[in-house]
């Protein structure tokens, strides 16, 4: 059985099993960059660079989920045109869905597509915001309209 020595964080260990090699691994102690020795090769080398290894110590990556990036650009889009709620669920959702694309857990073909249904999300939201300040704008300045009218442009008929 091969006797293995290993550089972890700057130490040296070894000798040590392979299976205790393996356990690090899977501990996440050995890292794929960690550099890894046993007799017969030439000199130290990268743990994921040795034949049978790494792959055999490393469970596979696990799959990404799909994107989701016309779903939100189609709610972007809506929240746009005819319901603001739609633009805020696309915003929520695109957040979040970049955040798994940049954590590699869900693809990244969409990203730019998730991007831009972010973009029409804030842009909804943006004009929601905009027609209720105008709104009550409008509803104050009718207001001081009707009072200043009462007061000073026909206080000689009383209501």
């Amino acid at each position: 059985m091969k006797q293995w020595y290993c550089h972890i964080g700057g130490q040296q260990y070894g000798p040590v099993s392979e299976e205790q090699l393996r356990a690090w691994a899977r501990e996440g102690r050995l890292r794929p960059t960690d550099s890894v020795w046993c007799e017969g090769m030439s000199g130290w080398a990268p743990a994921s660079t040795v034949e049978g290894l790494l792959f055999a110590i490393l469970p596979p990556p696990p799959p990404v989920r799909p994107h989701r990036g016309g779903a939100v650009l189609a709610l972007g889009t809506i929240g746009m045109v005819c319901c603001f709620i739609c633009g805020i669920i696309a915003w929520v959702m695109a957040n979040s869905d970049l955040k798994e694309m940049a954590a590699g857990r869900m693809d990244r073909s969409g990203e730019g597509t998730t991007k831009a249904g972010r973009v029409c999300g804030i842009i909804s939201v943006v004009m929601l915001a905009v027609a209720v300040l105008l709104n009550l704008i409008a509803i104050l300045a009718s207001r001081r309209l009707t009072w200043y009218h009462h007061h000073f442009v026909f206080p000689m008929f009383p209501r």
